[in-house]
């Protein structure tokens, strides 16, 4: 494996103090590997309509940065599957715009694809801010743990060991390398013959859960995904959303429902009727203990299933 060339794709709405933050810390990433690896990297950014000023800011602060600016927001699938197609190197980096590099990040996660040749997608750990684990990887969606994740009983250890947790959050499962279902799309590299033999996004999802479909699609190609903790970055979870979270619990549950419906059809009815239960659970606990706030995400879920 001659040519690690690699393009970093990031994409911006709003964030245009954080997303520069970030360019700055990508820049030091890319000229700590291009040095120790002799490579190129190419740093593409797709602002998604934003009104902050975001599009001029990175045109003018940082004229070594490829920008594509669109006049509205495409979301993250399809704003991705344009970035990656006017990318032009053998790997790819999708970067949320709030996730931090370390310096050795892209030279970690570079050479790891060269001494690991069953490795196609690769995700990293991903910490907050106060260096906490922030779990990132995990196993496709199935019958079961869909069922265990929604009424919550994939975090009881005998649970996970028996039916592999859709949302792994055991701290053993992120101490070492190994291959996963899926990786979160924050930290997302990947050789390019992936991206071309499975047509990236599934542009119907518009954010959440739309890296674990593609994953799915990817594994069924016959490539591998990984997830390695040696590699590690800052993920600001939420500040892409303004760190509003409801919306994402929202939103995952429409990916997980287009999900079975695309990958598991035939246990949808099923499935359906299990995830209201478990919503209404979720209300009701979460109403006793007196969040209400939390109480009514789960109310509005109901009419997302």
């Amino acid at each position: 494996m001659n040519n690690l060339d690699l393009s970093v794709v990031i994409l911006s709405y709003n964030t245009k103090d954080i997303t520069g933050r970030c360019l700055d810390k990508v820049r030091i990433a890319k000229e700590y590997c291009e040095k120790r690896l002799g490579n190129n990297i190419e740093v593409v950014v797709l602002d998604n309509g934003s009104s902050d000023g975001s599009a001029q800011f990175i045109k003018s602060d940082y004229p070594w940065v490829k920008l594509i600016a669109s006049k509205e927001n495409l979301g993250f699938s399809k704003g991705n599957n344009l970035a990656m197609r006017q990318s032009k190197d053998p790997f790819i980096l999708l970067l949320n715009s709030d996730v931090y590099l370390e310096e050795e990040s892209l030279y970690k996660a570079l050479a790891y694809f060269r001494v690991n040749l069953n490795c196609d997608l690769l995700g990293a750990r991903l910490k907050y801010a106060n260096s906490r684990l922030q779990p990132s990887a995990g196993n496709l969606p199935s019958f079961l743990n869909i069922i265990f994740w929604i009424f919550g009983l994939s975090k009881i250890p005998l649970v996970n060991k028996l039916v592999p947790a859709f949302h792994p959050t055991d701290k053993k499962y992120f101490s070492k390398a190994h291959p996963v279902g899926w990786v979160m799309g924050a930290f997302f590299m990947l050789k390019r013959e992936v991206f071309v033999g499975t047509n990236g996004f599934d542009e119907n999802l518009f954010m959440h859960t739309e890296e674990v479909e593609w994953c799915k699609r990817i594994a069924d190609k016959g490539f591998k995904a990984w997830y390695v903790p040696t590699i590690e970055v800052v993920h600001l979870h939420g500040a892409s959303t303004n760190f509003d979270l409801s919306p994402s619990f929202l939103n995952e549950l429409r990916g997980i429902r287009y999900y079975i419906l695309k990958h598991m059809k035939s246990f949808y009815l099923l499935l359906k009727v299990v995830l209201i239960l478990g919503l209404i659970l979720r209300v009701v606990a979460f109403s006793l203990l007196g969040k209400t706030k939390r109480a009514r995400v789960y109310i509005d879920g109901l009419s997302t299933v």
